[in-house]
């Protein structure tokens, strides 16, 4: 397994005790950010695969990486996980019922009964979230001292979607975050969620074919209607958008010390340090 260190710096006792930490697992690997008090980055590591291992593989990576920075004992501030790929339903909130928690999933996936229901009420909006947490999360949350959140990536693109301004928000806009064969996409209009789903990919055009077959689907209009990305998208499909798309912008977003080429990448990974 390969590492990319962006920023390294030594892990102080005041870190350890009120400090944020947030782990995102993907495809390809996992990304870990540890911060201070006031959200600035002390490390930031993205760990990858080029080759397809397991998701087991990668969990144990991390908690391998975890163990040697004597984290998991040591660390006493907030803990997030972030994880793609999770099948996630919305679900009115006057239409919620949690004993029907599973049932929401079954059209999506074939739940494992070792799998934990998770649901979540999201702010300002009359939405419950509910998506499954695998056993390995959850036991590798349990080894922390403090809490540990665990969250959807449409969960962390929903606070994202904060960063856009009111006009696009009430016009209608889409937010989109690619890493190696994983797309998130949430759509919002009338300050509404339209759309908000996560899609596999497989080939090296299914990000513009998803993108634009959803936009069609939602009649959104592709001349007034922004779509913003966050991630790593390649430049050739970033191209072919901007022929469809009018306006194609990278989500404005600042991170401390961190250079804004590598900003989009690890904006999932520092956002879900402030998920509500």
């Amino acid at each position: 397994m390969q590492v990319q260190s962006i920023i390294s710096k030594s892990i102080s006792e005041e870190i350890l005790s009120t400090g944020h930490l947030s782990i995102r697992f993907m495809s390809d690997g996992f990304s870990l950010l540890l911060e201070d008090t006031n959200y600035n980055p002390v490390v930031l590591n993205r760990f990858f695969q080029e080759s397809s291992i397991t998701q087991k593989s990668h969990v144990l990576a991390c908690e391998d990486w975890l163990n040697r920075h004597t984290l998991f004992d040591g660390f006493k501030g907030e803990v997030s996980f972030v994880i793609d790929k999770l099948p996630t339903a919305m679900v009115p909130s006057d239409l919620f019922s949690k004993k029907d928690s599973s049932l929401y999933l079954e059209p999506e996936t074939q739940l494992h009964t070792s799998n934990t229901i998770t649901h979540k009420t999201l702010k300002d909006r009359p939405l419950v979230m509910v998506f499954p947490v695998p056993e390995i999360f959850s036991a590798l949350a349990g080894k922390f001292t403090g809490v540990t959140r665990i969250m959807s990536t449409v969960e962390v693109l929903i606070s994202m979607a904060d960063q856009v301004n009111a006009a696009d928000h009430q016009r209608g806009f889409t937010l989109v975050d690619l890493q190696n064969q994983f797309l998130g996409i949430l759509m919002i209009r009338d300050d509404k969620i339209q759309l908000a789903n996560q899609c596999v990919l497989k080939k090296s055009d299914d990000l513009v074919y998803h993108t634009l077959n959803s936009i069609k689907q939602l009649d959104f209009n592709r001349k007034k209607a922004p779509l913003y990305y966050t991630g790593v998208p390649g430049d050739d499909s970033l191209k072919v958008l901007r022929k469809y798309i009018r306006h194609v912008k990278p989500l404005f977003y600042h991170i401390s010390d961190l250079e804004k080429s590598h900003i989009s990448e690890h904006v999932v990974l520092a956002e879900a340090t402030k998920c509500e």
